[in-house]
């Protein structure tokens, strides 16, 4: 592992035991934000993907942490991997996508999930369940065999880590904990207190 993204390739690499041990959603993962007026907010969010350039994940225009990452672009998120008795934490700050990496991700969703997507508005009241599967039925039957355009409502954000910790839980001693900070180019590595 290089330098350069030692936490990101570890954090990959704790998703895959975790996979491997049996989860069936290793990634999902919470995103902590605040208001402007630092009231805060916790939800669960699917990971796209963990590269270098961040966590990325996506989400609903009309959402609270849209409101949020708009006022305030910090934000944490908590990796909980039950199976292995780890956690991972993420600090730092999110940026929103460019609209060409949203039409790019876009059209790697299946189809089913692009319908689901433009259709569902997240937080909008409604009156039953069965007034979005009428709305689904009927979006189907429009756009079989057509290409849907990007949602307006989708939009991805990444978020950029300068700090990670990860800890690994003492059944029989304490529990150990590396802080991962980003210095510039490089992640400077600490074994710190529980």
């Amino acid at each position: 592992m290089t330098a350069n993204n030692m936490p990101i390739e570890k954090i990959n690499e704790w998703l895959e035991i975790e996979k491997n041990l049996g989860s069936t959603n290793p990634d999902r993962i919470v995103l902590a934000t605040a208001s402007a007026a630092g009231k805060v907010h916790s939800r669960i969010v699917a990971i796209r993907e963990i590269t270098e350039a961040g966590v990325l994940f996506f989400t609903q225009q009309a959402t609270r942490k849209v409101a949020d990452l708009t006022e305030n672009p910090s934000a944490s998120m908590t990796l909980w991997l039950p199976l292995q008795q780890r956690e991972v934490i993420l600090d730092g700050i999110v940026k929103i996508l460019t609209p060409d990496e949203n039409s790019f991700y876009w059209d790697t969703l299946s189809y089913e999930r692009q319908v689901k997507f433009t259709l569902h508005r997240s937080g909008k009241q409604i009156s039953s369940l069965l007034e979005l599967e009428s709305k689904y039925k009927d979006f189907l039957s429009n756009y079989r065999n057509k290409k849907i355009p990007v949602s307006d409502a989708y939009c991805g954000y990444r978020l950029c880590p300068d700090t990670i910790y990860f800890y690994t839980l003492g059944i029989e001693t304490f529990s150990e904990v590396i802080k991962y900070s980003h210095t510039g180019e490089n992640w400077e590595s600490a074994l710190v207190s529980p």
